[in-house]
């Protein structure tokens, strides 16, 4: 997955600290806005993903929208748009107000259609890049209740409602990968 987010992040790059690809919608963050990933591959003259890429993606998210049914005990789930990529570099400060992405939110107003959210980390808390936690807050938004440390591979589910406002603390250095 590391290589499919690299792939495809390499074509684009926003201003700020994050950089976003959505591979179902095909939106790449490239500086101020969003670009199609799809239609950037054509203009580099760079192949798309390989079969084998696709195939581990469609693999990965079987597996997750599993584990969720199974941990929310639902079934027929299905993993609506915004499903991406996201990157936070420490060293690039932010640009525009949605590069701010440390701020106390609830998933469900953000987005909308989120019941449940998936986060699997790509990257390493302790190697690859230093802040970055995933912080669940109180139900006044002020005092942290719990603190994730992202590992590769770890896969942190929870419901999208108000029970649960979160953020991610500011990335300080390195790259921040889920």
């Amino acid at each position: 997955l590391r290589a499919i987010a690299a792939r495809g992040m390499a074509l684009g790059g926003g201003d700020g600290g994050p950089t976003i690809l959505d591979l179902q919608s095909g939106a790449l963050s490239w500086r101020d806005k969003f670009i199609d990933v799809w239609a950037a591959f054509n203009a580099s003259g760079t192949p798309p993903f390989t079969t084998r890429d696709v195939a581990v993606y469609a693999d990965v998210v079987r597996r997750i929208r599993s584990l969720a049914e199974s941990t929310f005990g639902v079934s027929g789930l299905h993993l609506t748009a915004p499903t991406f990529f996201s990157r936070h570099s420490g060293d690039r400060p932010p640009k525009t107000e949605h590069d701010e992405y440390w701020h106390v939110h609830v998933d469900t107003l953000q987005y909308g259609s989120f019941t449940y959210t998936a986060l699997l980390y790509l990257a390493d808390g302790d190697v690859d890049f230093s802040g970055g936690r995933l912080a669940f807050v109180d139900e006044r938004w002020e005092r942290p209740l719990e603190r994730v440390v992202p590992r590769p591979g770890k896969l942190v589910l929870f419901s999208s409602g108000h029970e649960h406002p979160h953020h991610v603390e500011r990335v300080e250095s390195g790259e921040r990968l889920a």
